[in-house]
């Protein structure tokens, strides 16, 4: 089998592990230098079978890569912690409690935790000013 998993391949596995899927454009903003490096990683994680890959349902639909099928509805959190990194924040830790995602950022010496389920998302994204 061609391939070898790289450091930054570890860490997007233990991301997913995490009950979190991933596209690759989320991928390259969270572990890759670019959007060419990410699909490239992404395409041999999923050729050793590390990870589950979804079905096109149209020409150049992202791929989304995940564990457990069950995962695929926290898409939207792994978007959510994507804007989080583009708007300057500093990711510290993130985990699940039941249905609720927290997570902890630092901005300029400023540390925040954000409590959200998929029904609050808009509060949030206003709570830290994410474009949306």
């Amino acid at each position: 089998m061609k391939g070898q998993l790289t450091q930054r391949d570890i860490n997007l596995l233990e991301f997913c592990e995490k009950q979190l899927p991933i596209s690759t454009d989320m991928a390259a903003i969270l572990f890759y230098p670019n959007r060419y490096i990410a699909q490239r990683r992404l395409s041999v994680i999923h050729q050793l079978k590390q990870l589950k890959r979804s079905e096109r349902l149209f020409v150049n639909q992202p791929y989304i890569y995940y564990h457990s099928k069950k995962n695929l509805k926290n898409l939207p959190f792994t978007k959510l912690l994507c804007d989080i990194t583009d708007a300057g924040y500093e990711i510290e830790s993130y985990r699940f409690d039941d249905n609720l995602f927290k997570v902890v950022v630092n901005k300029e010496e400023n540390t925040y935790q954000v409590n959200s389920t998929l029904q609050n998302m808009k509060q949030v994204y206003r709570r830290l000013e994410l474009a949306s």
